[in-house]
């Protein structure tokens, strides 16, 4: 674990601004544009189904989010 960098595999470890550390996202939140390029593109290795058309499934920190593709809702 290192403080202040989220783990995304395919990525491995970035930074993340302090303001968003431990921070959870609920459904219909706006999820910041920070996260949009973690992509989960192995989403059958986690038991999830296939993305709409327009959403895609991003990892943040150890939670797993379906966000529209455009504009992160």
């Amino acid at each position: 674990m290192r403080i202040g960098f989220y783990f995304a595999p395919g990525y491995g470890y970035y930074q993340v601004p302090r303001n968003y550390w431990g921070q959870r996202y609920y459904e219909g939140q706006y999820l910041p544009s920070i996260f949009w390029r973690y992509q989960l593109n192995d989403w059958r290795t986690y038991g999830l189904g296939y993305p709409p058309e327009g959403t895609r499934w991003v990892l943040v920190d150890n939670h797993i989010y379906l966000i529209d593709a455009y504009d992160g809702y």
